[in-house]
C-alpha cells in the first residue's frame, strides 16, 4: 500500500511549487518583474519546500529499499519452494496434459498447478498473487497469474475464477471545483505552527509635514504624524472525518483508501476557495451597476470592470490583477459581443476584431479581461457580484495537513479516517485591494 505520509508530503511540495509558478506567471502576464512581497513569498515557500525535498527524498528512498528486500524475499520463497512459487516442483502432475478441477474452473492443456488444491498439494493462492502482483508489483506473482489465465478457456472455465479487470484509474469522483482563486492570492505556508500572526502596518504619515517652505528662515514643519498599528489574523482548523465501515476496508482493494483521503482533501479545497472567496467580497466598496437592458451592453460591462480596476488603482497606488466572479457571470463576460454580433472577448483560434479579451469556453484557465486574469469560481456564490482584486494583498494563510485514521471509536464495526489543517485569509490594505460591482435593480 502507498505510505500515506509520503503522498501529503508530495501534495504539499506539488502545491507550493504551483504557487509559486503562479506568481511566476502574474508577473509575467504583466510584462513586469517581481514585487518585493512576491520576492519574499517566493523565498519562504522555496525554504519550506527545501525542507520537504530533503523529507521526501530521504522517505522515498527508505520505501524503495523496502521494495527492493521485498522483491528478494520473493525470489529467495519461489527458489525454496520451487521455481513457480507454487511449492509443486518435481510432483507428478505439474504441468501434465489433463483435466483438473481447480475450485469453480477446470484447468486444461498444460495446467501449470500454481492454484490447485490442498488435496492436490497446492500451496498457492489466486487471490493473493492478485493483490501482489497489483500493489507490490509482484513479478512473480504477475507471472504465475498469467500462466494460468493462458490454461483457461474464460468463456466456458473461468466463471468465477478469472477476476474482472477492475479500472481504478478510471474511478469517477464526485465533482467539484479546484483551486482557481485559492492560487492565484498569496499563499503563505505556516507549516506545523498554527498560533496566531501579528503583521505590522502604518496606519499615518507625514504626507502635510512634508510642504514647500515659503521664505528663507522660515521654519520647516515638524510633527508626529507617524503612527504604527497591526493586522492578526488566527488561523482556524478547517478538518473532517469520514467513518467508514471496517466490512468495507476489509473486502475492498487497499486504494480505497486514497480514494477517502481523496475525497475528504477534495471537500477541503473547495472549503478554501470559497473562504477566499468570502473575504474578497465582504470586504470590497462596493460600486453600483444596474441590471436593466445596459448590463448586457458591452460597453457597460467594460465600464464597470475599469472603473473597478481604476479604483483599486487609485485607493491601493498598484494595479489590480484579478477580476473574481461566479462561473455564471463569467459566461456573460466571455459571451459579450458587438453591435454586429462579432465576440468581444475570443478563444484560440479564432480571428480578433476589437476585441477586449481572450478566454475559452472548455480551458480551465479563466482568460483575460482587459488585461485582468477572469477568476470564474465556485467560492463566489451570487451572480450579481464581481470584484477588481490586487492578488498580492490577499494573503491565504494554511498549515500542513494532517490525515489521521483511528480503530474502534465507536466499536470494532467502524474506523474513523480524516484531515485536519489550519487556515486563514487577511486582505491588506482593506478596500483599497478590492473593489466589488454589485449588479442592483434600477430605482
Amino acid at each position: 500500500m502507498e505510505n500515506v505520509y509520503l503522498t501529503t508530503k508530495r501534495s504539499e511540495y506539488e502545491s507550493l511549487q504551483q504557487s509559486i509558478r503562479s506568481l511566476q506567471d502574474t508577473a509575467a502576464e504583466a510584462k513586469r518583474g517581481l514585487t518585493e512581497d512576491e520576492l519574499r513569498s517566493i523565498t519562504e515557500m522555496k525554504v519550506t519546500g527545501d525542507k520537504l525535498f530533503t523529507e521526501i527524498e530521504m522517505l522515498s528512498e527508505s520505501e524503495l529499499r523496502t521494495a527492493s528486500v521485498r522483491d528478494m524475499q520473493a525470489r529467495v520463497s519461489a527458489a525454496v519452494h520451487g521455481s513457480d512459487g507454487s511449492g509443486n516442483q518435481g510432483k507428478p502432475g505439474a504441468g501434465d496434459d489433463q483435466v483438473r478441477k481447480v475450485g469453480g474452473g477446470t484447468a486444461q492443456e498444460r495446467d501449470p498447478g500454481h492454484y490447485r488444491s490442498v488435496k492436490e498439494g497446492g500451496t498457492g493462492s489466486f487471490f493473493a498473487d492478485l493483490y501482489r502482483a497489483r500493489e507490490r508489483g509482484d513479478e512473480q506473482a504477475a507471472r504465475r497469474l498469467a500462466e494460468h489465465s493462458r490454461a483457461l478457456d474464460t468463456g466456458t472455465d473461468g466463471v468465477g475464477v478469472v477476476a474482472p479487470k477492475w479500472l481504478i484509474e478510471e474511478f469517477a469522483e464526485l465533482a467539484r471545483q479546484g483551486r482557481v482563486l485559492a492560487n492565484l492570492v498569496r499563499n503563505v505556508p505556516l507549516g506545523n505552527d498554527p498560533r496566531p500572526l501579528t503583521l505590522p502596518k502604518q496606519t499615518a504619515g507625514a504626507d502635510t509635514e512634508v510642504t514647500e517652505q515659503a521664505a528663507e528662515n522660515d521654519p520647516v514643519e515638524d510633527d508626529d504624524a507617524w503612527d504604527s498599528d497591526v493586522d492578526t489574523v488566527t488561523p482556524k482548523p478547517t478538518s473532517g472525518i469520514q467513518v467508514v465501515s471496517r466490512q468495507m476496508l476489509d473486502m475492498a482493494s487497499p486504494s480505497i483508501d486514497q480514494l477517502i483521503y481523496g475525497d475528504l482533501i477534495a471537500a477541503y479545497n473547495l472549503k478554501v476557495e470559497k473562504k477566499v472567496g468570502a473575504a474578497i467580497i465582504a470586504v470590497g466598496t462596493a460600486l453600483p451597476a444596474t441590471s436593466d437592458t445596459e448590463v448586457t451592453d458591452p460597453s457597460h460591462y467594460n465600464r464597470v470592470a475599469v472603473k473597478a480596476a481604476i479604483a483599486v488603482r487609485n485607493a491601493r497606488k498598484l494595479p489590480a490583477n484579478i477580476l473574481a466572479m461566479s462561473v455564471n457571470r463569467w459566461g456573460d463576460f466571455i459571451d459579450l459581443r458587438d453591435t454586429t454580433g462579432r465576440p468581444l472577448v475570443t478563444g484560440a483560434g479564432e480571428s480578433p476584431s476589437n476585441v477586449i479579451g481572450g478566454a475559452d469556453v472548455g480551458s480551465l484557465d479563466g482568460g483575460r479581461f482587459r488585461g485582468l486574469s477572469l477568476a470564474p469560481t465556485d467560492g463566489i456564490a451570487l451572480d450579481d457580484r464581481f470584484a477588481a482584486v490586487r492578488g498580492q494583498d490577499v494573503l491565504l494563510f494554511e498549515s500542513s495537513m494532517m490525515r489521521f485514521r483511528y480503530e474502534q471509536p465507536l466499536g470494532p464495526e467502524s474506523i474513523k479516517m480524516g484531515i485536519w489543517a489550519y487556515t486563514a485569509v487577511l486582505i491588506r490594505y482593506g478596500t483599497a485591494s478590492v473593489k466589488r460591482v454589485e449588479i442592483t435593480e434600477e430605482s
